[in-house]
This record gives C-alpha cells, structure tokens and sequence, in this order.
C-alpha cells in the first residue's frame, strides 16, 4: 500500500519528467537522515538552514506526504519518509560509485581528500606527507582535519587516522570501512628531570598515585593507565591527574614538569635520548597503543583518494622513523 501511495505522489516524476529541483530536494532529505539535524545536513550541504528547511517544506508539499516529524525526537521519519530514505539512498550510493568510477577515466589527478587525524601525527608525519603529495599532483585539494576524536567524524572524510589504547573499547567494529594498522607500539612512563627532582622518582606502581599525572581519554577512555604482570592487565587508577585532550598537549605539559605521562614510545624516545625527559618504572611491562588509518572499501574511492591512500602508506614508516 505505501508503495502505491508513494508512487502516486510522484507521478509527475516520471522518467522523462524528472524535476532537478525535487532531486536536489530529495538529495537533502537523504543528507538530512545521515546527519541526524536540518542545521547540521545544511552544513555539509553548504546552505543556510533556512534554505534546508525550506526545501524539505517544499518536498514534502511536491509529494503531498509528511516524510520528516520536527516535533517528535523518538521517531524523526514517518513510515513514507523511511521508504524514501531506504530506496533513494541505495541509488545516491550508486551515483557515488558511478562517479568514483568516472575519476579513473581521466589522465589528471584532480579532486577533494577530506582526511581526520590524531593531532601529534598530523603534525609530524600527514602533513609533510601531504605536503610532498601536493607537489606531484597540484590540482588535488586536500582538508585536514586535526582531532584526538576522530571516529566521530568518520562520514564527513575519507580518511580516518586514530589511536586508541589496547585496553579501550573500540568504537569501530560496527563499521563498514577497512581498516589498516599504521603503528603499534608500547606505552613508556615519563617525566621530566625537573619534576623528578622536585616530587621525587616513582619506583613501584603504587606509587604513582602520590604524583601528579598527566592522561587523555581519546587515548585511555578514563583515567587509568595499564600495566602488565605475567601477561595479566594491573590497572592503576589515577588519583591525582590532570586530563588534556590529546597525545601532543600530554607530552607539551610533560616537558613542562606538569606531572607525569603515560604515551607511546615514538612520541618520547628522542625526549629521552636528548635527556629532555626520564624513563620511569622501566621494569614494568605496558599496555599497547595502536594507530589505525580507515577508508572506504577501494571500490568506492576516487582516483586521487585511491593515490593519497597508497602514497601515505608507502611513506608512513619513513616519516614515523624520522620522529624518533
């Protein structure tokens, strides 16, 4: 019966009558859905949101049905709106594809690469990478997005570079993205000569919750660091701490003799080596650190996306060595 119902309401719509402007519309609804808000689809879009608003007024008019219900956050789409949603956006990711397609046809390499990552290695090991990219191919454009969260962005990019702490809950599984590990390593205990001469060197675990330490949840999810005995996890809560928002501004603050930290190794080996920073509890064995890069399955990229991908894999352990 929706079916019959729905087919009616477009019947001017037929295939040799196609309204652009309802497409465009109904292309707003589909953005409207995956979004979750008017104000954020107009974003993506690049519209005002009274526009946004306007045009699903406007579709909803077109096709003399409700397909979105502003007032009721429970249940946003009305049984004609999840049809529409269902069958249109399996046809918007046949576009996609279509156009992705396209890209490969051409003897240019041109477009948009939207990646998202943790910011220390935006900033030490992306940035030059894409910076050496650019060279090659100066008609691609590329927005990098630096944030210790980056999941929570994955629709908006097509590349994810995130870290996460073996022992946090990954956020990811659900995922319909590949997923490739660019980087494993072990946590190091640190603090800075000056704080150590100041509140004194931490020689057994329990000790750390006389000092001052420095965590992030986009690394740890809460304040505890792990720590291993006879391959069994030893949870250390944290009692005295200092929470910042990522791995830079961790080892910013450490270096700073804010307190001590908990971080990978390639982020503090040349702190050490330079004396800058001190080992501490060495005899102690730590929890993994894993960064991870995600995109979309091969098929759907773009020819540059496809390019960067390779191009940043084949240079990421270069860059990382060059850290250390």
């Amino acid at each position: 019966m929706l079916d019959e119902n729905f087919k009616k309401g477009c019947t001017h719509n037929q295939a040799n009558n196609i309204d652009p402007q309802q497409l465009v519309r109904m292309l707003f609804f589909i953005e409207l859905i995956n979004a979750g808000s008017i104000t954020k689809a107009a974003e993506t879009l690049n519209i005002s949101t009274s526009t946004g608003s306007r045009w699903l007024n406007d579709l909803e008019l077109d096709l003399g049905i409700s397909l979105y219900q502003r007032n009721n956050p429970n249940e946003r789409l009305t049984e004609a709106g999840n049809f529409l949603y269902s069958k249109f956006s399996e046809i918007t990711d046949d576009i996609n594809l279509m156009i992705n397609e396209l890209t490969h046809f051409t003897t240019e390499t041109r477009g948009n690469i939207r990646v998202c990552c943790t910011p220390i290695y935006a900033e030490n090991v992306v940035m030059p990478i894409v910076s050496e990219f650019l060279e090659d191919n100066p008609l691609v454009n590329v927005q990098l997005t630096v944030t210790p969260r980056g999941m929570e962005h994955y629709k908006d990019h097509d590349f994810i570079i995130s870290a996460i702490s073996g022992n946090a809950k990954s956020k990811d599984a659900d995922l319909l993205l590949v997923r490739r590990n660019l980087l494993t390593q072990k946590f190091i205990t640190v603090a800075s000569p000056e704080y150590i001469r100041k509140n004194g060197e931490p020689l057994v675990l329990d000790e750390l919750r006389n000092h001052r330490c420095l965590y992030s949840k986009a690394l740890q999810n809460q304040n505890v660091w792990i720590y291993k005995d006879n391959n069994e996890a030893v949870p250390i809560k944290l009692e005295k701490y200092v929470e910042l928002s990522d791995a830079k501004m961790m080892l910013s603050a450490c270096l700073r003799s804010s307190g001590i930290t908990y971080l990978p190794e390639f982020i503090v080996t040349r702190h050490i080596n330079e004396g800058r920073l001190v080992r501490l509890l060495p005899d102690y064995d730590t929890d993994d650190w894993f960064l991870n890069i995600y995109y979309l399955p091969q098929r759907f990229m773009t020819h540059s996306t496809k390019l960067f991908k390779d191009f940043l894999l084949s240079r990421n352990r270069e860059k990382i060595n060059e850290m250390k």
